[in-house]
């Protein structure tokens, strides 16, 4: 930390102490301050503002870990964070070590952390991804600390977090997928439109609880996937997708006409209570006029007890996986996979989904023998 003294006219001083650079924009900070007097006068309060500089600056790197999370935390809450993404943050912030959300932010060391994931990574049935989870969570708040001048240097970028195995994907078949679809037929027409939504679609089964009937074009044969609900505790929340941003997706005409007609026995849902049918309303609903969604997990144990009837053995995400892979199998393109999965850009899909191509290296073995046959 340096000060400089500058005359500006006899007897007239201007200190200026550096207080580093701005971690937003990059240029010089200082701190001035102007004096009258002598030269030494200004040297013995160019000392004093060194000083309250320096204390200034000790104060705050005296913050502990703790600390740093809360106000990181509210902060990025305050910036509109999804309240799922919200309530894994804090949940995980809750489970650190006592001890490490005491520690200074100055003394939190590279070797600290990665003895804190190893003892994160020691507890049963905690994997390096999950330990992944908090090494980014960690990351990102020391930045932040970083960027509010609270420290200096981020330790989480000197650690080496567990390296975390590749997990291949791999989605139920189509047989496998149909098997489900019949068995849940014969119980709930509603259960099977849920399921034929996701494979028709791709998308989440959070997007399918928020899809309002303004968002259906059966005449298109389109929904537009402008939002999703979540179930925070016992409330039900309507936020926007993952990615940040709406997509329309074009049906089949089997899911298209089954669309169709679960508007019919809406409408006369409606009737049979004697309300107006709302084109607003969620196309999922228990209630007649359609004023609240289904919860996220309706859907995930409807597909597990009709799956397990089935004698299926996949995820209902895996409904996600399994339109991907068919696409892509087919030769469509990574970017059209990509728009209707609802990825932010198509390096993720590629990154994903990369190795359910077998087609199109197979089409690939056949341009490069064309050329010499």
């Amino acid at each position: 930390m340096r000060g400089t003294i500058t005359e500006r006219r006899p007897g007239y001083w201007q200190l200026r102490v550096s207080l580093g650079r701005d971690p937003f924009t990059d240029k010089p900070k200082y701190r001035s301050k102007c004096v009258r007097g002598t030269k030494r006068d200004a040297e013995r309060e160019l000392a004093r503002l060194l000083t309250e500089v320096h204390d200034g600056r000790k104060e705050m790197t005296a913050g502990t870990v703790g600390a740093l999370l809360d106000q990181w935390l509210d902060h990025i809450e305050s910036l509109g964070r999804s309240p799922t993404t919200m309530r894994s943050y804090r949940s995980m912030r809750a489970q650190l070590p006592a001890g490490f959300l005491r520690k200074r932010l100055c003394n939190v060391t590279p070797l600290m952390i990665d003895e804190l994931y190893r003892q994160l990574g020691s507890k049963k049935g905690r994997g390096p991804s999950t330990v992944h989870h908090y090494h980014r969570l960690l990351r990102s708040a020391f930045n932040q600390g970083m960027k509010w001048q609270m420290i200096d240097k981020n330790p989480t970028k000197l650690a080496t977090p567990p390296r975390v195995p590749a997990k291949e994907i791999s989605p139920p078949t189509v047989d496998e997928v149909k098997a489900v679809l019949a068995t849940a037929a014969r119980y709930s027409s509603e259960a099977q439109l849920w399921f034929r939504l996701l494979v028709a679609t791709g998308c989440r089964r959070a997007e399918v609880c928020g899809l309002r009937w303004r968002d259906v074009n059966v005449a298109r044969g389109q929904v537009t996937i402008r939002g999703s609900v979540v179930e925070i505790g016992s409330q039900l929340i309507e936020k926007d997708t993952k990615a940040h941003q709406q997509r329309t997706v074009t049906l089949d005409r089997g899911c298209t006409a089954a669309l169709h007609d679960h508007r019919r026995k809406a409408e006369d849902m409606a009737r049979t209570g004697a309300y107006d049918f709302d084109p607003d309303g969620f196309v999922f609903s228990d209630e007649p006029d359609g004023s609240t969604p289904i919860t996220p997990n309706r859907i995930t144990k409807a597909w597990n007890r009709y799956a397990k009837m089935a004698g299926v053995d996949a995820r209902l995400h895996d409904l996600r996986h399994f339109q991907a892979s068919v696409l892509l199998d087919a030769g469509e393109s990574i970017t059209t996979v990509a728009t209707r999965l609802g990825h932010r850009d198509s390096a993720t899909t590629l990154r994903v989904y990369a190795h359910l191509m077998p087609g199109a290296d197979g089409r690939a073995a056949e341009i490069i023998g064309s050329l010499f046959d």
